[in-house]
């Protein structure tokens, strides 16, 4: 976690009291002059009394004091000690003792809560409230918060400029409006209305909201870059659920750190009750974030971490352990992860840390079905706080058929080291219409010379291998110059510009073996493969021989014509075509 830069300290968190809001006072009962009265003498404060820091009340607010069906107004008539005074009957007290119920601000209208552009404005939406004991003729009043603080910090924001994350404008969502009669919150419409917030600096800012619950509701709004992002907290998603990230909890105060990239919008949650004050925030701030290591983990090593606290530098840390089945490691909270393999020594660097860690290990970490993660990772829900999820697990192992065996030999130029599985892409930009997504047929009006050495190619013409990344390879080379809008499957693949996790094969189109074991994978519970045909990237020349008796070679034009393999799903049959027939796009990588 970034510190708080030192003018958050100065008037960020510290409760400047404005219309009808409260702050913190050091009152002492000698400081109460109680001789023009016989009622009891009353004076406020909000939170813990022995520390005042940068809060003050402004004078002059209202306060509602309630004795079983009698209420009074009181104000605050010494900003500076908290006394307050009453034009009314004043409450007396001679013995025993009794109930009382104060609130603030004491108001009938509609409290507007759209607007917390500056301090005053923001502080003009807190609510307090008090309920104690009258048990002498001198009382403290000691108020809390009924309203929800939350504070966000842009942390993160991968490819966007540092003047673009200056510039952002972050807002929350939550009710336009409440009332406070007798200290009782009464909501007014749906908590779906944008909250401007005040601004502290350009990467940090706050507001005061509803207590409720923001459940599958839009919640937190990030424009920055011209994009927009918005975050919306939901049971379904593990570490939202954990974090209560969508629950505003009454007197907390709530700390947003965003993530904000071309992906979307990744969001952790600090929160305590403790206070408001700016102590209590630097408290946190400054500390340490804490790791949780399993314990079951085989001839581990683990630096950067101490006696549960991270200590790496740039508040990262790694674990390394041997790994001789397909178990693995399952984290939550905010942060990045690299996995790394070699042979059976397995290691997780964890960095970009912006909460604390929970580290657990599963000893299925890795089977058909698991989702695959933007950070090398894997697990169980489609959706990860903290990463994207990029990929499904369809098969494990090196494939293998009786012609082949796919081997890391395949691979080359890539920075896949081994062959553990293969991973399909989900990526929710793939199209899923068929016609136009094959490459077209050259019929003499392109320049096909550059793939003369696929003519009559073996290889080429090979429907068993495992091969994808491969021709793929190839591909990308013979076309680099040229017109690739004569490829519409190959300008499809590109212009996704998927990005892989390290040391994988990176994405590409698979052969024809690959694509079955693709389809036939155990995963139809999370994907369906419809229609007929799926195009692999078995992509091939001819050269069509004269009809005539008397040219019997190569015709003088030098007719070249394209083909390409595809898959029939719903048959199970592989054939040619020209690669301009209807057929949909799959996309793999090895890991």
């Amino acid at each position: 976690m970034n510190k708080i830069t030192s003018n958050i300290r100065n008037y960020g968190f510290g409760l400047i009291l404005l219309s009808c809001m409260g702050g913190m006072s050091c009152t002492r009962e000698a400081d109460i002059d109680m001789a023009d009265t016989d009622g009891v003498v009353f004076s406020a404060n909000i939170g813990q009394a022995s520390r005042r820091g940068d809060n003050s009340w402004t004078g002059g607010e209202l306060i509602g004091m309630q004795v079983g069906e009698s209420v009074k107004t009181y104000r605050i008539s010494d900003a500076a000690t908290g006394a307050m005074v009453t034009d009314d009957e004043p409450y007396t007290w001679t013995s025993g003792e009794y109930q009382l119920h104060a609130w603030s601000p004491y108001t009938d209208k509609s409290i507007s809560l759209t607007d917390q552009s500056d301090a005053e404005k923001m502080f003009a939406c807190d609510l307090l409230e008090c309920n104690t004991t009258v048990n002498a003729k001198s009382v403290q009043l000691t108020f809390k918060h009924r309203m929800t603080r939350v504070w966000y910090e842009l942390q993160q924001f991968p490819g966007y400029t540092d003047e673009e994350a200056n510039n952002a404008v972050i807002s929350y969502y939550g009710h336009s409006s409440i009332k406070y009669t007798e200290g009782i919150i009464e909501k007014e419409g749906e908590p779906n209305t944008e909250i401007s917030t005040r601004k502290i600096d350009d990467r940090h800012g706050e507001a005061i909201l509803v207590p409720g619950e923001m459940w599958n509701k839009p919640f937190i709004k990030v424009v920055i870059g011209g994009d927009t992002y918005v975050y919306t907290p939901k049971h379904t998603v593990a570490t939202d659920e954990e974090r209560q990230t969508g629950v505003l909890k009454e007197g907390y105060n709530q700390r947003y750190y965003l993530k904000v990239s071309k992906k979307g919008i990744e969001v952790s949650m600090e929160s305590s009750s403790v206070g408001w004050d700016s102590e209590t925030i630097d408290e946190v701030t400054d500390g340490k974030y804490k790791a949780e290591i399993p314990s079951n983990l085989n001839n581990p090593q683990i630096t950067g971490v101490e006696n549960g606290i991270i200590t790496g530098a740039d508040n990262s840390f790694s674990i390394s352990y041997t790994e001789n089945g397909n178990g693995g490691l399952l984290y939550e909270g905010n942060c990045t992860v690299q996995r790394t393999t070699d042979g059976t020594s397995h290691t997780y660097t964890f960095s970009k840390i912006a909460s604390d860690i929970k580290v657990s290990y599963t000893s299925e970490y890795l089977k058909v079905g698991k989702y695959y993660y933007s950070n090398g990772t894997f697990g169980d829900e489609a959706v990860k706080e903290g990463c994207e999820t990029v990929g499904l697990v369809y098969k494990l192992g090196a494939s293998k058929n009786e012609y082949d065996t796919d081997q890391i030999d395949n691979y080359s130029g890539s920075e896949l080291k081994s062959i553990t599985g293969y991973v399909l892409c989900i990526d929710s930009r793939i199209p899923s219409t068929e016609p136009g997504l094959g490459w077209k047929k050259d019929d003499g009006t392109y320049n096909g010379t550059e793939f003369d050495s696929w003519e009559n190619n073996e290889e080429r013409y090979n429907a068993t291998t495992f091969n994808g990344y491969q021709f793929t390879q190839e591909i990308a080379e013979k076309l680099q110059s040229s017109d690739i809008n004569n490829f519409p499957l190959w300008q499809t693949f590109k212009g996704l510009n998927l990005q892989a996790p390290e040391n994988t094969s990176g994405w590409y189109i698979p052969s024809i073996e690959q694509i079955k074991d693709v389809v036939s994978a155990d995963i139809h519970d999370k994907v369906t493969f419809t229609g007929n045909y799926y195009s692999s990237n078995i992509y091939y020349y001819t050269q069509e021989m004269s009809e005539s008796e008397e040219n019997h070679k190569w015709n003088s034009a030098k007719i070249v014509h394209s083909w390409a393999l595809k898959y029939n799903v719903e048959t199970q049959e592989t054939s040619g075509g020209y690669p301009s027939d209807a057929a949909k796009l799959i996309i793999i990588l090895t890991f």
